[in-house]
């Protein structure tokens, strides 16, 4: 459904929904999980809240995350296997990068970096380790279009309607030219080179998102 049919309390509810899901999926693919993370996804209703749709991916990335839960998987072990999908030192096996994703050559700070760097800036904002890692992270990408919901919401709150369309065209034009090409790709990855049931989860749940940031 287009998000300009929607107004008033629908178009607030799908903005909070969107905004905690991205900041969630940011948190998740920038670092390592931590004991804290960890503690708190494990908190009696805290997977039941999850803000998005119970699609199959979501449903899948809900059970896994319960199952890790429930083992449980150490902060170690889970520091490994980010290390082994996002990091290196060897082949990265879910790299987390549009354009190594999008160019031929698969090289880092190739031209979608600077596309994405670029919708950055449209908003005064500069990726945290500017050319030290790529803006183009997908855990960046998430968290801008959680700020960008955050946004839309704070015009919605104040009845500025021009801002919300505005804020909404960059959120549509950001999801359809950048990480709707790619992010599906690299979560497929993450889900199936995981070794962790969390990380297989994180996958899973990501998937979940970008379905539903689809109908945008």
């Amino acid at each position: 459904m287009p998000a300009t049919v929607l107004c008033g309390h629908a178009l607030v509810a799908r903005l909070d929904g969107f905004a905690a899901a991205y900041n969630s999926m940011a948190r998740l693919l920038l670092a390592p999980a931590d004991q804290e993370l960890l503690e708190g996804l494990a908190a009696p209703g805290q997977l039941e809240a999850w803000p998005m749709p119970r699609d199959q991916a979501t449903s899948r990335g809900l059970d896994r995350l319960r199952a890790s839960n429930a083992a449980p998987e150490s902060v170690t072990t889970l520091e490994r296997d980010f290390e082994r999908l996002f990091i290196g030192p060897n082949s990265l096996l879910a790299p987390p990068y549009e354009s190594v994703h999008l160019t031929t050559e698969r090289l880092i700070f190739d031209g979608p970096t600077f596309e994405v760097r670029a919708a950055y800036r449209s908003l005064g904002l500069e990726a945290p380790s500017f050319n030290r890692e790529p803006d183009d992270h997908i855990g960046l990408e998430f968290s801008f279009l959680s700020l960008l919901c955050s946004r839309t919401l704070d015009a919605a709150e104040v009845g500025d309607q021009l801002k919300i369309e505005s804020l909404l065209e960059l959120q549509r034009g950001f999801l359809g030219n950048h990480l709707l090409q790619w992010g599906a790709t690299c979560l497929d990855l993450v889900e199936a080179n995981a070794q962790t049931a969390f990380y297989q989860g994180v996958g899973a749940l990501g998937l979940g998102v970008l379905a539903h940031a689809a109908t945008w």
